[in-house]
């Protein structure tokens, strides 16, 4: 192997070594809530940053109140398949793409007892970066509608 070749995978591997440290870092960085404001209306969501916190969402919960969401982070633009897995209520979901909605799901039915094998799945029209849900109804309150701007902020206690 040549020096150079050397030097380059030398190179890789601490360029891979810093995005490593600066992902794990902006993880632990991202708040617990968040509050959210979409057309002069404020929601207070759970935020979930980790796989494993995205893929439980809210599974298993009994109810979300009115101004209650959970706020899903990617890292990049990605087209997330979203599935009703132990949800016991129906939610509404926006699909948020620099700092717009981009797509809106309502009143999706939670399919309680469906087999895992057969439930649905949404995706958004488009790579987003953020994805909100909501109580079933909550979009239609929100007056929400494609284009709409969402702002966000961490929530500190």
């Amino acid at each position: 192997m040549s020096f150079s070749m050397k030097i380059a995978l030398v190179l890789l591997g601490l360029c891979a070594s810093v995005m490593v440290g600066w992902a794990y870092y902006f993880t632990l960085s991202l708040p617990s809530k968040v509050e959210l404001k979409i057309n002069n209306q404020y929601i207070i969501a759970d935020t979930a940053v980790s796989e494993l916190a995205r893929a439980k969402g809210l599974s298993g919960r009994a109810q979300l109140n009115v101004n209650e969401g959970m706020f899903f982070y990617f890292f990049k633009p990605e087209r997330p398949a979203f599935w009703m897995k132990d949800m016991h209520f129906p939610i509404d979901i926006l699909w948020i793409a620099n700092h717009r909605i981009v797509g809106i799901e309502e009143n999706v039915d939670p399919q309680v007892g469906a087999p895992e094998g057969e439930l649905k799945s949404y995706v958004p029209p488009e790579p987003v970066e953020r994805v909100l849900e909501l109580s079933a109804g909550r979009a239609r309150l929100l007056n929400a509608h494609i284009g709409d701007f969402v702002a966000n902020r961490p929530l500190v206690y």
